[in-house]
C-alpha cells in the first residue's frame, strides 16, 4: 500500500494530497486510466457516489468538518479522472475570511483557492511529511 493511500477498491484509489499541509485533503482517482468522467466505464461511475459518501462520512468521522468540499478539476494532462476532497473547519472559513485577498465570508470556490494556494503548492518539509503520514494512519482507522 502506497504510504499515501487511505482506501480504494477496484474503480478509486484515495490518497492524502502529496503536497498538502492540510490535514485530510484527499485526492480520489479513477483506477481506470481515463481523462474525463465520460471515458470511464459504466461501472466505475456507479460506484463513483458510493465512494463520495464513504469518504464524507470517513472525514466527518475523523475531523467533524461544518462541510465536506469535492472538485474535479482535470486541466494537467497525464493524470486520471480524479476529485479533490477536502474536510472544511469554521476555523479555516474565519482564516480564510481574515486573509485580505478574500471576502469575510468565503464560499466554496475560495476554500479551494485558499487551500490550494496557503496549503499545498510546494514540497513538504520533514515535520509536515511526519504530520501528513500520521493524518493518513488516522483516516485508515476509520475506514
Amino acid at each position: 500500500m502506497d504510504e499515501q493511500e487511505v482506501c480504494s477498491n477496484s474503480h478509486w484509489a484515495v490518497t492524502h494530497r502529496r503536497d498538502a499541509r492540510y490535514d485530510g485533503y484527499l485526492i480520489m482517482s479513477s483506477v481506470q486510466v481515463a481523462s474525463d468522467l465520460s471515458d470511464l466505464s459504466d461501472q466505475a461511475l456507479s460506484s463513483l457516489g458510493l465512494m463520495m459518501k464513504t469518504l464524507e462520512c470517513l472525514l466527518v468521522k475523523a475531523y467533524s468538518p461544518y462541510k465536506v468540499v469535492f472538485y474535479k478539476l482535470g486541466f494537467s494532462p497525464g493524470f486520471n479522472v480524479h476529485f479533490h476532497v477536502a474536510p472544511v473547519s469554521r476555523a479555516l472559513l474565519s482564516e480564510i475570511a481574515e486573509h485580505p485577498a478574500y471576502p469575510d465570508e468565503p464560499d466554496g470556490n475560495d476554500v479551494i483557492l485558499y487551500l490550494s494556494r496557503h496549503y499545498c503548492e510546494r514540497p513538504l518539509r520533514a515535520e509536515e511529511t511526519a504530520k501528513q503520514r500520521s493524518a493518513v494512519r488516522l483516516l485508515r482507522t476509520f475506514v
